[in-house]
């Protein structure tokens, strides 16, 4: 009997010890004024297509919700930033500057995120979600 809990103990922790050392995800961060500048960038160059709730209402993919989630929730940050700022509008004036980053901030409110004090840096960013699809957790700076 001995000779079986021993073992069995040994597994358990050898099991579980890569996960304790590993460090956790790093959470979203943004601030509110880039969210705020993101909602007035939405405005003017996304919500012709997207619509200003947007839902997109089939002309155009929707942004907010389970469906936008479901969509993006395991994703990297960079790569919803990349397609942004490589793809769209596909017609019209493109945003400039911070323009980008700012609208990504106001979808990530929009979804449940929480503004902080450290802006938004979409490319040093692994993941667009850290907790399972959802966006609603501290911010802390990616290190």
């Amino acid at each position: 009997m001995r000779l079986f809990t021993i073992p069995c103990l040994g597994l358990v922790v050898l099991i579980a010890t890569p996960a304790i050392s590993q460090p956790p995800p790093p959470n979203l961060a943004f601030t509110a004024a880039q969210a705020e500048a993101g909602h007035i960038e939405f405005e003017h160059k996304c919500a012709l297509c997207h619509m200003p709730d947007t839902d997109g209402r089939r002309v155009a993919p929707v942004l907010i919700g389970p469906k936008f989630l479901s969509e993006w929730g395991n994703r990297r940050v960079r790569d919803l930033f990349v397609r942004m700022r490589d793809g769209m509008p596909p017609i019209g004036v493109r945003p400039r500057g911070a323009g980008y980053a700012n609208i990504l901030a106001f979808l990530l409110r929009e979804n449940g995120g929480q503004a902080g004090s450290d802006a938004l840096d979409p490319l040093s960013y692994d993941r667009l979600t850290t907790q399972n699809e959802q966006l609603n957790v501290p911010t802390v700076p990616n290190p």
